[in-house]
């Protein structure tokens, strides 16, 4: 098990005290840690699929040959603002 301290300061004392903590606040802490680093990979796998479906939408307009220069402008325009809101 880790050892981990934390000062604690008495503001009616003005005295400083250093304690190691307890078994459980240090699995909590660790607990706290795992959850926000989950938090965190899972907003980047969100970020990087949200970036690989708007490459593909891209990729599919640039090869509508249906569509005009103009059109395709447009559109990725209305991609790229709708994608900056989300």
């Amino acid at each position: 098990m880790m050892i981990i301290t934390e000062l604690e300061f008495n503001c009616e004392t003005g005295q400083e005290v250093q304690r190691t903590l307890t078994d459980t606040e240090v699995i909590t802490l660790q607990v706290k840690e795992a959850r926000a680093e989950a938090e965190r990979a899972a907003k980047e796998a969100e970020e990087q699929a949200k970036q690989a479906e708007r490459e593909a939408l891209s990729a599919w307009l640039l090869s509508r040959s249906d569509l005009t220069d103009g059109a395709r402008a447009a559109i990725l325009r209305a991609m790229t603002s709708s994608s900056s809101n989300m």
